[in-house]
């Protein structure tokens, strides 16, 4: 009927669907009928059209070669670069993401202080004095970063609030990686560091402006810009490692860290009594379709 075309009537089956094959993502034919779409055009004689679509998967097939083996990606595409947003702002030393209005000076209120005092302690290995000393009294806190290279935008809860409606995406919630001491527990022991992941909320985006810290090790004898992020950890309580999915209940703790530490937005699940964290960035990334040259 008229009234109830394929793709209408496809609806009173996604239910089932999802039981036998999985989620959505996973068996979708969107990429497949594009890629369909982009061999069209490819065909010039009607006589001889699998010669004609020979030829294209070919050609194609030896540009993405040449592409890979002398690192020519951008010089040899036919697509335009992608702009960078209108009113980004850029830092000097943090070329893989951009900030996003808007923004507003912010005076951190002692306990965020402190937290931030104790990452540049560590971070510069000087003592908190020294610290407090070269940090000036007022920040810039921003609402959104862009991960570039067709990367996430990610908002800052604080600065963006309402966006927990059922009906609505949180692109607060993060993944991010930190260098964790193995030996932590044991005193002693030499430092051994490895890489963990973490999970969490974005709350702040900062961008400070620190004054020399002579007493820093190596001293650090110039003005520095520092992007960091104040992120509400997420503590995790189980896991589904063959799905990563990871279940957390509650926060743990508030911390400080650098902006290039934040990898991507995860999503984030209601499940009887405790959220769901469903990361789609690592080995069970979701099916992207990649545009073609043309």
């Amino acid at each position: 009927l008229s009234a109830c075309p394929l793709t209408i009537h496809a609806l009173l089956h996604v239910a089932q669907s999802i039981r036998v094959a999985g989620p959505v993502w996973a068996s979708w034919a969107f990429p497949m009928e594009r890629y369909c779409g982009t061999l069209l055009p490819a065909i010039h004689n009607r006589r001889y059209p699998y010669a004609s679509l020979d030829r294209h998967v070919l050609d194609k097939a030896r540009l993405a070669h040449i592409k890979l083996m002398y690192n020519i990606g951008n010089s040899l595409s036919l697509r335009p670069l992608m702009e960078r947003p209108q009113k980004a702002v850029s830092v000097p030393s943090y070329d893989s993401c951009v900030l996003l209005p808007a923004s507003k000076p912010l005076v951190p209120p002692r306990g965020l202080r402190d937290k931030i005092v104790s990452h540049l302690s560590t971070r510069y290995k000087a003592t908190p004095a020294a610290v407090r000393a070269a940090l000036p009294v007022e920040v810039q806190e921003w609402a959104k970063v862009r991960i570039l290279n067709e990367g996430d935008t990610i908002r800052a809860s604080t600065l963006d609030p309402g966006r927990d409606g059922e009906d609505r995406r949180n692109a607060s919630y993060i993944r991010y990686e930190q260098l964790v001491d193995k030996n932590a527990r044991y005193r002693g022991r030499p430092v051994i560091l490895e890489k963990k992941t973490f999970y969490g909320e974005l709350q702040h985006i900062l961008l400070v402006n620190l004054n020399p810290i002579p007493a820093a090790t190596p001293p650090l004898l110039s003005p520095e810009t520092l992007l960091l992020a104040v992120i509400r950890n997420c503590s995790i309580e189980s896991d589904v490692t063959r799905l990563d999915i990871h279940y957390y209940k509650q926060f743990s703790r508030t911390e400080v860290v650098d902006l290039t530490t934040v990898q991507c937005i995860v999503g984030r699940i209601q499940d009887r009594g405790r959220f769901a964290i469903i990361d789609r960035s690592g080995t069970l990334s979701r099916a992207l379709y990649i545009e073609e040259d043309t």
